[in-house]
Order: structure tokens, then sequence, then C-alpha cells
């Protein structure tokens, strides 16, 4: 671990102190936290996409009858999935993930990666999975081939109308989202939003993969005044939950959230959306990914798609996503008045 990156982190968990209740992390992600603090102290920062990444969205504990196989499955030539199958043992031994978790990660790997080059092949042919955070070895053809990227791009074609201006996500994990979307829109402002450890990770990992364009690193602050002119002349910028209540109205286009609010306490959810619905300018939009029905971990709390208030909002779509079949997908508009 780099003491620039340790230091980051330390100055997030100093900061996330004077967050309101409601922005705390939660019971469940109290615990993520404990085990990704374990997990970077014992394999290092610069493997994140073999240890934190399992707990964000690279599947590796899955079974035959997931879902996600039982759709792509059902979604692809017979030839696919037993492309995907025969690949099952290659690699055969991940640095750093356990063995049948390995044979899970390719084989659902694979799959998912056929089925994105099978709906968008031209957004599967403009992209590479970044070597940084080592991701796992698992090649289809001469290239690296990931969940996270396929998955991603599946994403993006579900916002690609109106994925533009400044867009910030909520929950973005290391930035396997943010990456395509910088990637394919160039010219996005991109604000991550997160708690730490996830939101130092993110930093190291999209200030890197992205060198040339310009960077507004976390910090406190208290005054956005203060921080205006470096904010808005940056192409990527990090803050920590609370500091969405120092943005003024209006700041954001898009806002996107994806797999985390159902994480959350209902209570946590009320404070987020309301603060999502400040931000996004009139006409703008939210993008949401969550699991259908999903119980928060240590809290006892069952979160349903219809808890979520969204009445304020025009709704543009809302289906089932592609791949994860347990989870819906709803785009909603701000009104314009």
């Amino acid at each position: 671990m780099t003491d620039s990156f340790s230091a980051a982190l330390r100055a997030m968990f100093d900061e996330m102190k004077a967050a309101p209740a409601e922005m705390q992390p939660s019971k469940f992600w109290q615990d993520l936290n404990r085990r990704h603090a374990e997990r970077t102290a014992s394999s290092g920062i610069a493997n994140f996409k073999r240890t934190l990444a399992k707990d964000y969205f690279t599947w590796m504990r899955v079974l035959p009858w997931d879902p996600q196989i039982r759709f792509l499955v059902g979604h692809l030539p017979l030839a696919a999935s037993l492309r995907a199958a025969l690949g099952v043992l290659s690699p055969f031994k991940h640095r750093h993930i356990p063995l049948l978790e390995g044979f899970a990660l390719n084989f659902l790997t694979r799959l998912v990666w056929q089925y994105a080059e099978q709906e968008f092949p031209e957004e599967i042919a403009a992209l590479s999975e970044p070597s940084i955070g080592n991701p796992p070895a698992i090649r289809i053809g001469r290239g690296i081939v990931s969940q996270d990227l396929a998955n991603s791009i599946l994403e993006y074609k579900s916002i690609e109308p109106v994925a533009a201006g400044t867009i910030c996500e909520l929950g973005g994990g290391y930035g396997r989202t943010a990456f395509v979307i910088a990637s394919l829109r160039p010219t996005v402002r991109y604000i991550m939003v997160d708690i730490p450890p996830a939101l130092g990770v993110a930093q190291e990992y999209l200030c890197q993969v992205f060198p040339d364009r310009k960077h507004f690193r976390f910090r406190p602050f208290s005054d956005f005044e203060t921080v205006r002119e470096e904010f808005e002349a940056s192409a990527l910028a990090f803050l920590l939950p609370h500091q969405l209540s120092l943005l003024p109205d209006s700041t954001v286009d898009l806002f996107i959230n994806i797999s985390s609010l159902h994480e959350m306490r209902i209570d946590q959810i009320e404070c987020y959306l309301s603060e999502i619905y400040r931000l996004v300018r009139p006409e703008g939009h939210f993008y949401l990914k969550a699991w259908k029905v999903s119980k928060v971990p240590f809290e006892g709390i069952i979160i349903r798609e219809g808890d979520y208030p969204l009445e304020r909002w025009h709704r543009v779509y809302r289906r089932l996503p592609k791949v994860q079949s347990s989870f819906f997908e709803t785009l909603l508009r701000k009104p314009k008045n």
C-alpha cells in the first residue's frame, strides 16, 4: 500500500466522522469495510480486482442455477455456453481467489462477455480491461475479459442517450462504470461519491487510468466557493457522501446508483434520494439499478422496489436489466418545474 494511498484513506475516514448519522455506513458496510481493510492489508491495493471487487459487482459465488446463468444460457447460442463450460478450468487457479470461486468466476465471466459482445460488439471492441488492479487473467482470444467491463457496457447502453454533461455516481465501488462512461464519453465530468475505502480505491484507480484529465481529489471543505474553480475545471472529482450537501442545486445532468441503495436503511435511502433530486437539474435524469427484493444484513430490514420514494420523478422506463434478472432498472426524468 503506497504512502499516498494510505494518507488519502486516513483523511477520508477522519472526515467521515463529521457525516450525519443517515450518511454513516450501514452495519452491513461497516462489516464490509472491516473485511476490505483486512484484504488490503494482506493482498495490497494492487490486487483489488481480485479481492475487493467480489463485494462490488464481480460475481464469484454463483451456482449453476443462478438467475444470471439462467438468463445468459437462455439468450446465447448453445455453442457460446459450451465454450464457457470448456473454459471453467482456465485459468485453473487465480491468485488471491479460492479455487471454487475461481471456477465460478471463469464460467460466468465468459458467459457475460460473450453476451455483451453479441449485443454491443462495437463497444466491446472499443474497450479493454485496464491492467491496474490486477484483474483475473481470463482470456478470450488474446485479450483479458471481465464481468465488470461487460456489465458496465450493458449499463452504459441503458443510459447512453442521456450520458452527457456532469454525471454523478453514488456507490460506484472502484470505478468500473465510471471507466466505461468516461472512456466512451470523454467530454463528461464524472463525480464519484462513496465511503472509504471504496472512494480511495476509485480515486487511485481512475486517476491512473486517466492521467491526462484534470482531477479534483478528495479533500475536506466546508464552503463550495473555496473549491468551485478547481471542481468545475475537473473531469474527475471524488467526494464523500455528506459532501454532496455542499454542491449547488442542479449541479448534475445524470445521477447514477447501481446496487448500493438497497444495502441501506429506509431513512438513509430517503436522505440520499432527497439529495439526488436536489442535485439533478430540471429535465435531468436519474438511473437506478437495484435488487427487486433485498434483505439488509445486520439490520433485519427488507427493501422492496416499492419502498423507493420516486413519485416526484417522471418515469422514462422501468424494466428488468439484461443479465441480472433479479434486479430492476429504471431511468427517471426530473420535471421541468
